[in-house]
């Protein structure tokens, strides 16, 4: 009887939750904490509570082969690719029948991982659409004309702050929380965003947006950063990649030392570059697009809910 017990105490010990995987910024990242945030009110708060041997990949660029991401998923017995993103066109990814794909952020993430050009829908983020206070969002009182949102590792690269302040701009930051993140952005007229997230959630929430270009595509790499906007941006059926290109300048010479004479370098560029933003338009993926995106994902919600096996 005592043998008994502790074989069923080691099974318990033994026995896997339903894993949440994606990447954990620690100074934070909106894109990657939407996660988090999001599924529960999805699919309820005791989702990632049941007991099952299965990974759940849901928002983020996190199909990268030989990564944290995949070798954690491999775990598990079973894992279900849910609008999530392949990093860039380099990656090289094998699958087996323990994988579920039930949709990829856009046909370049589909194509590169199932061979497929329709394996997708959006990205995950467009749950939002799907939340009770979607309405209230819709309907929030615009106090800010323009905001701008820099990429989360842009941060600390020039006083943000003080070029918003400039340009009568309100500025988001992908490190506040989620929740204050989309009601800022609910409270926008516009949106200019470096943060492809940033973009993405403005699409969702119908303000026009427009992208631009300083630091990210530095940091993660051209062939990265491309491949990641335009998947999502043909997720959308939009063709063409605009942006306002303010690519960091690179700090050589005498700004190796100079420090603040670098950044107030970086800031002037910015200034310079986004007094003309108007070259570049204003965005929205249209209604029809967003109404489609939106119906395909309440039946994959519709889908996961009612499969008994999960």
């Amino acid at each position: 009887m005592m043998r008994l017990v502790k074989i069923l105490v080691f099974l318990s010990l033994k026995q896997k939750y339903m894993n949440l995987i994606y990447y954990k910024s620690k100074k934070g990242n909106f894109g990657d904490d939407l996660n988090k945030w999001l599924w529960p009110k999805i699919f309820g708060n005791s989702f990632f509570n049941k007991k099952t041997n299965i990974a759940f990949l849901g928002i983020g660029s996190i199909l990268i082969e030989n990564s944290v991401f995949l070798n954690e998923a491999n775990k598990f017995d079973k894992k279900i690719v849910f609008g999530t993103g392949v990093r860039s066109i380099n990656e090289s990814i094998e699958i087996d029948d323990s994988w579920d794909i039930k949709f990829l952020r856009g046909p370049y993430s589909s194509l590169k991982l199932t061979g497929d050009l329709n394996n997708y829908i959006a990205d995950g983020a467009y749950f939002i659409a799907l939340l009770p206070e979607y309405k209230n969002y819709l309907k929030a009182e615009k106090k800010h004309k323009v905001s701008f949102i820099p990429y989360f590792q842009s941060i600390d690269k020039v006083d943000w702050q003080k070029i918003c302040d400039e340009m009568g701009w309100n500025l988001i930051l992908p490190t506040d929380s989620v929740e204050n993140f989309i009601a800022e952005i609910a409270a926008s007229e516009t949106v200019i965003s470096e943060a492809m997230h940033g973009a993405m959630i403005a699409d969702i929430l119908r303000v026009p947006w427009k992208r631009m270009r300083f630091y990210s595509h530095v940091y993660e790499g051209e062939k990265v950063s491309e491949f990641k906007w335009n998947d999502w941006l043909q997720s959308i059926d939009f063709n063409k990649n605009l942006y306002i290109d303010t690519t960091i300048k690179k700090r050589k010479g005498v700004y190796k030392i100079l420090k603040k004479a670098y950044l107030k370098k970086n800031e002037k560029l910015l200034l310079d570059e986004f007094k003309y933003h108007e070259k570049i338009p204003f965005r929205l993926s249209s209604e029809s697009t967003f109404k489609i995106i939106v119906e395909k994902l309440s039946d994959q919600k519709r889908i996961m809910l009612e499969d008994k096996r999960i």
